[in-house]
Order: C-alpha cells, then sequence, then structure tokens
C-alpha cells in the first residue's frame, strides 16, 4: 500500500494521538508499506508555531510538513465565540469560526494532496477535532480516494466531535478506528458511521529498560522509602493535577512520608496553583522532561495518578504498566474501557477528592496489592496494546477497504 497519512502535528511533537500517528507509520514503513505524512510544522498546538523542517526523512516515514496559520489570543477568542454559539443556537454559520479557531490552518497542505492524490492508495486521518481533518477529507474526496480516519473522539469533551462538520467526516469515512469498546460503542450508538473498528494505541516495551527505583528516586530528590505518587502529563484542570495537589495535603496530615512527583508541561491554570502549592513539603514539580527523564518519573514512583475527565485513550496509563505500576484513573467511559477496576489500578468518581485519597492511601497500606495491580497491568499491555497489535488491525482494515474499493469499481464497469 502507498498510504498518505494526515496529522495536526507529528514526532517530535509530544502527545498521545502523536505519538500513536509516529509508531503506527513506522511500524507499517517497517513491513514494507509506502508512508508519507502531511503535518503542520508545528510543535505546539496552543499557537500552531511554525518550527520543525518542511521535509525530513524519518525511520522510513517520509514527514511532509506545511506552514500553518499562528493561533493568536484572537483566534483563540473567535473559537470560544463559535463553540458558544454554535452550541446555544446550531447554526452553521459558526462553524467557521470552529474550523478557523481550531487549527491547523495549512494552506500548502491542501494543494498537495490535490496535486499528489494519484500516488496515494488511501488516507488515513489522525485526529477529528483539528482543522487539518476536514482539509484532508475535503482533498480526498476531491480526488477519489478513499479515507479512514483514528478520530480520538472524548465522549465527554463535546469539542472532540459535537460539530456538524466533523460528523461529516465520520460519515463520509470507509472505516473508523476506535481507540476504546465505550469510544466504538459511543459512536455506534450516534449512527455516524456502520464500521466502526476496535483498535487502540501501542506501545513498543522495548523502549522502555529496566531502571534502578532508587537511582531513579535519587535524581528527583526522592526518599527511597517514601510512597510516591505520579502525575505525569499536561497540567490542566481537567487532568486533575488539582485534585492530586489536594490529596497530597490530606494524606500528609497522616502519612508524612507520601510525596507527590508532578511532571508535564505547565499551564496557565497549574500557574495559577504553585502560588499556594509552591514549597509544600513532599511535592516535588517538573515541567516538560525528556524521554529519559520521563521514562525514570515512571521508575520512581510506587503508583500513577491521572484522574483526568479528558481522555480519549490514556497512553501515560500504558507507559506506567510498562514498568508494573498501578494507576489510578477516573471513572469516564475512555479510562474505564482500559483501566479494571481493583484489577490493574482504581477508578475514582470524576471531579473528587476523597475517593482518590482512599484509593491512594489504600494502595499505600497495601503494597502486594498495588504490586498485584501492576504486575496485571503489564500483562493487558503485552496481550493488547503493543504497537504491532495495533498495526495489525489498521492494516488487515485498509487492506480489506481496498479489496471491496476494487470490487465495486470492477463491478461497474
Amino acid at each position: 500500500m502507498h498510504v498518505l497519512h494526515v496529522t495536526h502535528q507529528y514526532r517530535p511533537a509530544v502527545g498521545g494521538a502523536e505519538r500513536y500517528i509516529t509508531d503506527l507509520s513506522e511500524e507499517l514503513a517497517r513491513r514494507g508499506h509506502q508512508v508519507d505524512v502531511f503535518t503542520s510544522r508545528s510543535t505546539d498546538y496552543r499557537s500552531w508555531r511554525n518550527e520543525l523542517p518542511a521535509y525530513e526523512l524519518l525511520d522510513g516515514v517520509n514527514v511532509y510538513r506545511f506552514d500553518s496559520l499562528p493561533r493568536t489570543r484572537l483566534v483563540w477568542q473567535l473559537i470560544s465565540y463559535g463553540y458558544y454559539h454554535y452550541w446555544r443556537t446550531g447554526s452553521p454559520l459558526y462553524e467557521p469560526l470552529i474550523f478557523f479557531g481550531n487549527g491547523p490552518i495549512c494552506p500548502g497542505m491542501l494543494g498537495a494532496i490535490l496535486r499528489r492524490a494519484p500516488q496515494y492508495d488511501l488516507v488515513h486521518i489522525n485526529n477529528l477535532h483539528y482543522a487539518h481533518a476536514w482539509i484532508a477529507y475535503r482533498a480526498a474526496r476531491w480526488r477519489g480516494l478513499p479515507v479512514v480516519i483514528t478520530p480520538h473522539v472524548h465522549a465527554e469533551q463535546r469539542e472532540t466531535h459535537d460539530v456538524r462538520y466533523m460528523q461529516r467526516i465520520l460519515r463520509g469515512c470507509v472505516a473508523v478506528f476506535a481507540d476504546t469498546q465505550a469510544e466504538q460503542q459511543y459512536l455506534s450508538e450516534r449512527g455516524w458511521n456502520p464500521e466502526i473498528v476496535l483498535g487502540g494505541v501501542g506501545m513498543r516495551l522495548n523502549r522502555f529498560p529496566v531502571l534502578d527505583k532508587a537511582a531513579c528516586r535519587v535524581r528527583f530528590g526522592l526518599p527511597e522509602n517514601a510512597f510516591v505518587v505520579l502525575f505525569l502529563g499536561r497540567k490542566t484542570e481537567y487532568k486533575g493535577i488539582d485534585l492530586c495537589l489536594e490529596a497530597l495535603v490530606a494524606l500528609r496530615q497522616q502519612q508524612r512520608n507520601i510525596y507527590l512527583l508532578a511532571v508535564g508541561p505547565e499551564s496557565e491554570f497549574s500557574q495559577s496553583l504553585w502560588s499556594h502549592y509552591a514549597g509544600m513539603d513532599g511535592l516535588v514539580v517538573r515541567g516538560s522532561v525528556s524521554d529519559e527523564e520521563r521514562l525514570a518519573a515512571l521508575a520512581a514512583c510506587d503508583v500513577l495518578a491521572l484522574p483526568s475527565t479528558g481522555e480519549a485513550f490514556g497512553i501515560v496509563y500504558l507507559e506506567a504498566w510498562a514498568y508494573r505500576k498501578p494507576v489510578i484513573g477516573a471513572r469516564i467511559a475512555s479510562v474505564s474501557s482500559l483501566v479494571r477496576d481493583g484489577v490493574n489500578g482504581i477508578l475514582v468518581e470524576p471531579r473528587q477528592v476523597p475517593p482518590l485519597v482512599e484509593a491512594l492511601r489504600f494502595l499505600a497500606q497495601n503494597p502486594e496489592r498495588a504490586q498485584a495491580m501492576g504486575q496485571a497491568g503489564r500483562a493487558r499491555l503485552e496481550r493488547r496494546y503493543t504497537v504491532e497489535r495495533i498495526a495489525d488491525v489498521v492494516e488487515a482494515t485498509c487492506v480489506r477497504v481496498l479489496r471491496r474499493q476494487r470490487t465495486l469499481k470492477d463491478g461497474m464497469r
């Protein structure tokens, strides 16, 4: 196959959707398929700043990057205005504001797809709600190419799918890859596409080397005998960093050996928190870190706590399982499809601190159960969520789609 993947961002940009499309592209190229990627030159969706080269050959994948219009404060205001009035009125007049505000707006991408379409067998769109999805979908349809999509729908976040033009994309694709059973069911119930295939996000286990836990703790200034809770992700409100901080305060009133290691890019929300929590005992904060430091943080912790209410999948839970760590997630549809409560982690009610405190206290007081949960998570990862396993699903579906398309064309002759 000669496949074109179109995505908002690509390696070295960081994020679950970026990791998914990078690993998938490289695995398909390794299997002998010709894979091109069209994407933006950005590593930061908040600004769409153009900073990466226009072309790179990365592990067998041709990566073509296009200039995008900047996402300024005014653009953010436009998208907020657009969503508010669209959901209030349902008027399509506000859809262009949502499209433009989401970005990345890459004019060169549209022309490139139209020109080069005859080279490709199929277009795969990664991520539904950014503007590249509509650009790629319309261009591919104009040129008669079949389109598949991995939308990464967040059921609890309307902005990721609840706009008419986004739903037109889902209806017009020949297949949709769902990250979880919950997403598959959500999309099926709405009748947006008859062929919704359960895929997911995969990991390469060889990227998680054995690390010495004590040495990793020294790296972050953590005591060897402490119970360490790791928050790993962008420090936004919906990810639950504020809940983890409140839980730390409550737990340290009774157990002084509990620490919170908070790792990930800062946001305006987290910056506002540090004025209250800065210098607090038991709190270690790191911002954006290297891959090496991220792995060290995973090895150093006893449990990953990410009570996020806005996940399409939650790749960080897999990363924790790679190091046999139990996880704590919010009881939302996508996370509940991944985390088995009491088996490989604990699910807590969204946006509530007391259940999070109780879950952390239970794991701190029951290290054998915590270890068993971490082992169960590792087993689930190895069985279901490897890059090879996910690529098998995508590859087989694309082959089936192309075979069906050829049959239809032959029948029309």
